[in-house]
């Protein structure tokens, strides 16, 4: 039945439990105040005001930033409250294991070190194993001025896959209100989350199972995130972008900055990881011009060595207004722009799989370049003037060069390149293309044949 009012519906919702908490924060992220600095009336890195100007007496005070936390120890708890989630929370450790067959994360490699690892952890089969997202998004869409919210969303894995990739148990843990990218600054939001889980992990929580009618002691660990490229850096500490990007191979890869392009690139890189006879690894012509692949995969750090490295590092003062702090040596032998607070996490450090990539938004990207390329959109192909430049440079591919004679220059037309013909066959089925509802957009409106 619904109440008269919003005052009665938010009474109703009181006692569920299901409030958020509004902490206040730097307007620049320097600092949030939080726990023993919640009365400070200014930033103590930028010595920012904490409350806007009040304009009369008696007036309430306002902050100028506002962060809003939904705690998730009650949201976890109420799972095993409710008989239709509470007999799912065990899914994980009850369902029939078929080998080499993966179905649910469990499954993974990562899941079973770390129950390998923290024994008891993985002895109580209700204990809940969590993963963690976060992107940004414009709220207004493009009808207003470009503003960046970001959701950290919690899933839970203990539920069956049909069922953890729910919406309805996906939690909403904080909203991170930002015009643009936080950058490394995410750590600053983060801190209630991390309390949280820190506590969850050490402390615990008494929680009723209705299922088998009893209390147990529930404990939650952060098994890992899962973000795209660029917020993987964020949430990392390891800056994504140049020569530097991988984190696990680190100073041991071989990219380069292209000539022309002037862009980091992997060209050369993955012949090392391939078995010492492959016969790749000699050929002269179709790589990098006249060279041999000699070396082996690098050594990948596991999570205590990366942890010893880390602690080397000093802190850095966090806030827009911060500027651009390097440690020494940034960028030559390792691209660390900070150290994660995931790293507080007492279990962090044994995690195998810390960070995930998100598949979908990363194909997404690496299908719409592909396509530009083959269909030969005008200014959205990667088979452009400087690539065929960098190609004479590195590569021994003659007919790929540009073509010169006298005063003019012809560009040479791609053997992956469709012809005319072709393309308007492929964009007429793009037009008579239909997913299911609900598993992709509608392609078909974004093409148009006639031009």
């Amino acid at each position: 039945m619904l109440k008269e009012n919003f005052y009665a519906a938010k009474s109703m919702m009181k006692p569920l439990g299901l409030g958020y908490q509004k902490i206040n924060i730097c307007p620049n992220f320097c600092m949030l105040y939080y726990l023993e600095n919640a009365e400070m009336t200014e930033c103590m890195t930028c010595g920012n005001s904490h409350y806007k100007p009040r304009t009369g007496s008696g007036k309430t005070l306002v902050a100028y930033k506002k962060l809003r936390y939904f705690p998730i120890t009650h949201r976890l708890q109420r799972l095993f409250m409710l008989p239709m989630t509470a007999e799912h929370m065990t899914w994980h450790q009850s369902h029939h294991v078929v080998d080499g067959v993966m179905v649910h994360p469990f499954n993974g490699e990562a899941w079973k070190h770390f129950n390998s690892v923290h024994p008891h952890f993985s002895a109580e089969s209700k204990n809940v194993c969590l993963g963690l997202c976060t992107d940004g998004f414009n709220p207004f869409r493009s009808f207003a001025a470009s503003y960046s919210c970001w959701p950290v969303i919690l899933t839970v894995y203990n539920l069956p896959p049909r069922m953890c990739m729910r919406s309805k148990f996906m939690f909403l843990s904080m909203v991170i209100p930002v015009p643009s990218s936080p950058g490394r600054n995410v750590d600053v939001c983060l801190r209630p989350l991390i309390d949280e889980l820190t506590q969850l992990w050490s402390s615990r929580a008494l929680t009723y199972d209705i299922s088998r009618k009893q209390n147990f002691i529930m404990r939650a660990a952060l098994m890992w995130t899962i973000n795209d490229f660029p917020t993987y850096g964020m949430v990392s500490g390891w800056s994504t972008h140049g020569k530097l990007a991988c984190q696990y191979c680190m100073e041991n890869n071989k990219a380069f900055t292209l000539t022309n392009g002037g862009k980091a690139s992997f060209f050369y890189y993955h012949r090392h990881f391939l078995p010492p006879n492959h016969r790749y690894r000699k050929n002269k012509n179709d790589f990098f011009d006249g060279r041999v692949e000699k070396d082996v995969a690098p050594p990948r750090l596991s999570g205590e060595e990366l942890f010893d490295v880390m602690s080397e590092y000093g802190d850095i003062v966090f806030g827009l207004q911060s500027g651009k702090q390097k440690f020494h040596g940034f960028g030559l032998i390792y691209n660390w722009v900070k150290r994660s607070i995931f790293w507080e996490l007492s279990y962090w450090k044994t995690n195998l799989l810390r960070h995930n990539l998100n598949v979908m938004h990363i194909e997404k990207n690496v299908f719409e370049n592909i396509f530009n390329t083959v269909m030969d959109v005008k200014g959205k192909t990667k088979d452009n003037i400087k690539a065929i430049l960098d190609v004479a440079v590195f590569c021994n591919r003659k007919n790929m060069e540009l073509v010169c004679d006298g005063s003019w220059v012809a560009k040479p037309r791609a053997s992956f390149v469709l012809e005319k013909n072709t393309q308007l066959l492929v964009y007429k089925w793009l037009k008579s293309l239909h997913f299911p509802e609900g598993h992709a957009s509608n392609i078909s409106r974004l093409v148009n044949t006639e031009e």
